[in-house]
């Protein structure tokens, strides 16, 4: 397995495939037909940050490899800001409104830097300003979708050891000279809200479009910058970390990635 250098440097990137952009003013067109999607994800660096605190209880960390459950992934013709809901609650949505959503759950296995996909759906062609995703607490017996079926992997995780966590991480943290092993795993529910220009047409044609997420966030004091020891079990430790989390999905970017770079284009 590779080792993901260091988590200030990671990121969190989900690529969709897509059918070619249109040139309607209408949103999303009245009985417009569905291009087949393809989700995937993957999870590199993305360079160095010398900015720590000096107050860091640990000297550098790692991640080895990541487990994410999303759902209800949904394309939206009018979001006005990226926002947060912290609430978790689970809200109704119309048929109409399920058009647009990739339920889920995903299950998505990240190891090294390669891309995973996760999901084939289908989305109806027209103008999308921005995405709507939830990061979901699996349920014991959940039926879900998982990367590794997915991608007919040997020897598939049980989902079992997810039940009732919603992210997990494995890696080391390095503490006076020495790595230790972590696991860390967290129960948030959290829906996030991007902007960005997702237009889809009717079309078998593919484009990519890019979620990208900093995870190197993630054991970083959002306030002090220090690195978060993730072998520290303290409710206080955990909250920060649960923190750090929640801010690093919420200044995600997303768009269509005309290049095929795995970068949303600018």
């Amino acid at each position: 397995m590779k080792q993901l250098p260091i988590a200030l440097f990671g990121m969190f990137i989900i690529l969709f495939g897509v059918g070619v952009g249109c040139n309607s003013d209408d949103p999303v067109a009245s009985g417009s037909s569905s291009t087949p999607v393809n989700l995937s994800v993957g999870f590199s660096k993305i360079g160095s940050n010398n900015s720590l605190s000096k107050y860091a209880v640990v000297d550098s960390l790692r991640i080895d490899s990541v487990i994410v459950v999303l759902q209800k992934i949904k394309f939206e013709s009018h979001i006005e800001s990226a926002t947060i809901d912290t609430s978790g609650k689970d809200t109704t949505e119309t048929e109409f409104e399920s058009n647009y959503m990739f339920r889920g759950p995903f299950v998505v296995h990240v190891r090294d830097s390669s891309t995973v996909s996760f999901a084939n759906q289908t989305l109806p062609a027209g103008i999308y300003t921005g995405i709507k995703f939830k990061i979901h607490a699996f349920r014991k017996g959940e039926k879900c979708e998982d990367s590794d079926e997915h991608n007919h992997r040997v020897g598939t995780a049980n989902n079992d050891s997810m039940t009732g966590y919603s992210i997990a991480v494995w890696g080391g943290v390095k503490q006076n000279g020495v790595w230790v092993p972590f696991a860390y795993k967290t129960n948030i529910e959290v829906e996030f809200k991007l902007r960005g220009n997702f237009t889809i047409a009717s079309s078998t044609s593919a484009v990519k479009i890019a979620l990208r997420f900093n995870t190197g966030d993630w054991f970083q004091d959002v306030q002090t910058g220090a690195l978060l020891d993730p072998t520290d079990s303290s409710s206080r430790n955990r909250e920060l970390i649960k923190e750090a989390i929640k801010k690093s999905f919420e200044k995600g970017r997303g768009g269509r990635d005309s290049n095929n770079d795995g970068h949303p284009d600018d």
